[in-house]
């Protein structure tokens, strides 16, 4: 009878537990101020939509910050999605409609977002996200109420939506109130030169823009200028340029250099795959002086780097005092090269990342890199895997590490590509004189701080 009396209190104050919590839920459900759908993929109808949005159907409802991803709106469960929106427009600040109508038929996913559009209008939004949605040219316009209407926006994205060259057109047309955008974010579409051109005159239109992405858009010579040249008159503000992965080229370098040198703060530039080679990258590095007190991330990987314009490079990494990421690894700049970018990390105290991979560098470039990186406490990561370092190479590399008790930093070789020529005695004059470059330089730059 014991065990039975105690085994009832016990389920008692385990339901009457549950039942407080159930009831705190519920009273704390008008208080959430973020929704946010993200997780396993689903259709979602009129009851589960109501049943997923239900906090912010609740009278009084207060939320600012909405995210409605991996769930797929059609026409029914759009309308329980505006008058969700419509409910909580008052303190609505952040919507992100990213990836909302997939899986759906063209017809009933651009209603589904003439819908949602419609409703977010009525809100006072400060972000907007519409990336992975196939929009295209008809989905941007479908959307034409909320981007229209908003007038004191600071951030929007088109990422992985088609934005064609007519899309970008259509988003130059929409975007009517640029004033207060800090960042406009556009990442794998197919805009080419002609959607650049559409994009630079929104740019023009934005004098407090700090954060800008065109990335993967298939953007040229002609779109690069045009781009760079609106970043150049756009404003002083800019932190973070990014135009990877676009065939820019050598041509476009000048306006690109011109642009960096307008903004005196920027802390990330991403310069990575543009095709940029030795003649472009030899003008970027001087631009780069330029921002060399600010730059903190600069990512140069996939541009045909060699030894030529890496001392051009260098002279300006050197500069860097609050540089903690550099990437420029799939290049070309073998132990010449890897020697002078050593040169240029003696002496940055607060860099972190050292991305060298990819650079046909043998041992005496990878023990150089080793030798100035145990110089600096801040290095957490030395990359240097599909590379050509010999196994005595890797061992002196090793040695090198934990001499300086920073064997932990250099990342995985399991792509090293042993050179074994790399190994014999017509390559150690060459090795002793990178070691000794190096050693020589450290010695100097320890000496100053006596």
């Amino acid at each position: 009878k014991a065990y039975v009396r105690k085994l009832s209190s016990l389920v008692l104050e385990a339901v009457s537990g549950t039942l407080q919590l159930q009831s705190t839920q519920q009273g704390d459900a008008m208080d959430v101020d973020s929704i946010d759908l993200t997780g396993s993929r689903e259709f979602l109808t009129t009851e589960t939509a109501e049943e997923a949005l239900a906090p912010m159907l609740q009278d009084g409802a207060s939320v600012s910050r909405i995210k409605f991803s991996t769930k797929s709106f059609g026409i029914d469960a759009a309308h329980v999605a505006a008058r969700a929106i419509r409910n909580v427009s008052s303190t609505l600040k952040h919507a992100d409609m990213s990836d909302i109508i997939a899986g759906r038929p063209e017809e009933e996913a651009l209603k589904a977002l003439e819908i949602i559009s419609e409703a977010l209008a009525e809100a006072e939004l400060d972000s907007l996200d519409l990336s992975d949605n196939a929009l295209g040219e008809k989905g941007i316009r479908a959307c034409a109420a909320v981007i229209q209407k908003q007038k004191n926006l600071k951030h929007i994205a088109f990422q992985n939506v088609g934005c064609s060259e007519f899309g970008c057109a259509a988003v130059n047309e929409l975007l009517v109130h640029c004033g207060n955008l800090r960042s406009i974010h556009l990442l794998n579409n197919m805009s080419g030169d002609s959607g650049a051109m559409s994009i630079a005159k929104i740019i023009e239109r934005c004098p407090l823009l700090e954060d800008f992405k065109m990335a993967s858009s298939r953007v040229g010579e002609e779109g690069g200028k045009a781009i760079a040249d609106a970043l150049a008159v756009c404003g002083h503000a800019m932190v973070r340029i990014d135009l990877h992965d676009n065939p820019l080229t050598d041509e476009s370098a000048e306006s690109l250099a011109k642009a960096i040198k307008s903004h005196p703060c920027l802390k990330a530039l991403n310069l990575n795959d543009i095709a940029m080679e030795d003649p472009g990258i030899q003008i970027i590095a001087e631009s780069l002086c330029a921002v060399s007190k600010t730059l903190e991330h600069l990512e140069l990987e996939l541009n045909s780097i060699t030894v030529e314009a890496a001392r051009d490079l260098a002279a300006a990494i050197h500069q860097m005092e609050n540089l903690k990421v550099l990437n420029v690894k799939e290049n070309e700049l073998e132990d010449d090269g890897a020697l002078e970018i050593a040169k240029s990390l003696l002496g940055l105290k607060k860099l972190e990342v050292v991305d060298m991979r990819t650079n046909q560098i043998g041992r005496g470039g990878a023990v150089a890199l080793a030798k100035a990186c145990v110089t600096i406490p801040s290095v957490k990561e030395l990359l240097l895997d599909d590379n050509e370092i010999s196994e005595a190479g890797v061992d002196a590399l090793v040695e090198v590490l934990k001499k300086g008790k920073k064997e932990d930093i250099l990342g995985s070789l399991e792509d090293n590509l042993a050179d074994e020529d790399d190994e014999g005695g017509s390559n150690e004059e060459g090795h002793e004189t990178l070691d000794k470059a190096v050693d020589d330089i450290v010695a100097a730059l320890q000496s100053e701080h006596l």
